[in-house]
């Protein structure tokens, strides 16, 4: 390689040659050796009358040939961003597709919601499959969702109940439902539920309770109040006009205890 480096400083290399060794010498792995010979021709003199090769003249030709090379175009920022923010897209959209398939095969494999209706003149009483129970009034109706193995466990409520809820495991929630965007949760309590004419009324005699409301409004906002033993709250959806007092619980469940 040294012997055809010193034709081409020479100009006495063919076309074939003056293309390789120009391609050789562009190519970045052969840098540390063209530094080499160039190290090693400085150290060592020449001899025998053998002139050292322009060296100078290389690295001109070189910088010539590369220059002229047409620079890869980089492309914009916005579009290597938006490269990534595609990529990460898809793979949100794998990750939601992959856990809804399986939360669609999970429900086609649960049996259907259970649903209690108590007649006209006569309460009923529930027994649900985590020791609580539900007392419903007079011509009210119970819906409880079959999949009770999982964190939520949700049951629907259109009348009125008295619910004594058993101590959820932890990272467990029990769930009750008046309306679609009314949820009254519960770890571990008893408590006056009813609904009429869209007014959704909760009532804790025992224990703890969180009341929530989400509105249906563009920013989507959920407000949560905390009830304690004797607090009752009462949203009306007509007006979304929301109340909160005291009260004796005994007023409004003295009728599960006749």
């Amino acid at each position: 390689m040294e012997e055809l480096l010193v034709k081409y400083t020479r100009n006495e290399c063919s076309p074939e040659e003056e293309q390789w060794v120009i391609g050789w010498l562009q190519n970045p792995d052969n840098e540390s050796r063209l530094r080499g010979l160039m190290r090693k021709q400085w150290s060592n003199p020449s001899v025998s009358g053998v002139e050292s090769p322009d060296w100078q003249r290389i690295w001109l030709d070189i910088s010539r040939q590369t220059k002229d090379l047409p620079a890869e175009p980089e492309p914009p920022l916005y579009r290597t961003v938006w490269r990534q923010i595609a990529r990460i897209a898809i793979w949100v959209g794998c990750i939601i597709a992959f856990g809804l398939t399986i939360r669609f095969l999970r429900q086609a494999n649960l049996p259907a919601d259970v649903i209690y209706q108590s007649a006209v003149d006569q309460s009923m009483r529930v027994e649900l499959t985590d020791h609580s129970t539900v007392i419903l009034n007079k011509n009210s109706t119970l819906k409880v969702s079959s999949d009770w193995s999982g964190p939520n466990r949700s049951i629907w409520l259109n009348g009125e109940a008295l619910i004594t809820v058993a101590e959820q495991p932890n990272g467990f929630r029990f769930l009750i439902y008046t309306a679609d965007h009314v949820v009254t949760e519960v770890q571990k309590a008893r408590l006056y539920v009813g609904r009429h004419n869209k007014k959704n009324r909760v009532v804790v005699e025992q224990g703890l309770a969180s009341f929530i409301i989400h509105y249906s409004d563009m920013l989507g906002e959920m407000k949560k109040y905390n009830l304690q033993q004797g607090e009752m709250a009462e949203y009306d959806e007509k007006s979304t006009q929301l109340i909160r007092r005291q009260v004796n619980p005994f007023t409004y469940t003295a009728w599960a205890k006749k």
